[in-house]
């Protein structure tokens, strides 16, 4: 399955990188709470027996310089309870949209888990977590990016 979500940040891309750089140690952090919040709005429209990760496994490659922009190879696997759980590999894009601003987009792809019971139940519900997951863990980043701190 396919998610993509983007925002924009009013900081000069080469201060985007600079501070994502900075921040990157706590990224794995904010896919946490990211996940957290997929796993309750996920405990709010799905089944309540049905156990949780708590945590994600962040990976991040370095950036690459691509027609779409500087790209960072990024993929995301839940902890415990992994064949209940996709995984996700995704490219963080970071583009140039003017001098002071930034364009950060997450384009991520993931294959659910359970076959074809899986696929079912992610086109009826799961999708719409993934894509708050993905939403919430690129708006952080953006806060952190913008506030110039970090922003867990």
């Amino acid at each position: 399955m396919f998610v993509r979500y983007y925002t924009h940040v009013p900081v000069a891309i080469d201060d985007v990188e600079t501070r994502l750089d900075e921040v990157r140690v706590h990224l794995e952090d904010m896919a946490d709470a990211a996940y957290r919040d997929g796993e309750d709005l996920y405990a709010n429209v799905g089944p309540s027996h049905v156990g949780y990760a708590k945590r994600v496994r962040l990976e991040i490659g370095m950036p690459e310089l691509r027609r779409a922009g500087l790209v960072y190879p990024i993929s995301w696997t839940a902890s415990g309870a992994r064949a209940l759980f996709p995984k996700l590999t995704a490219n963080l894009v970071l583009a140039h949209v003017g001098k002071e601003r930034t364009k950060l987009t997450l384009e991520a792809t993931y294959d659910t888990p359970l076959g074809p019971i899986g696929r079912a139940v992610d086109r009826v519900l799961l999708s719409n977590v993934a894509e708050a997951t993905v939403q919430d863990w690129v708006d952080r980043i953006a806060g952190s990016i913008t506030a110039g701190d970090r922003v867990v």
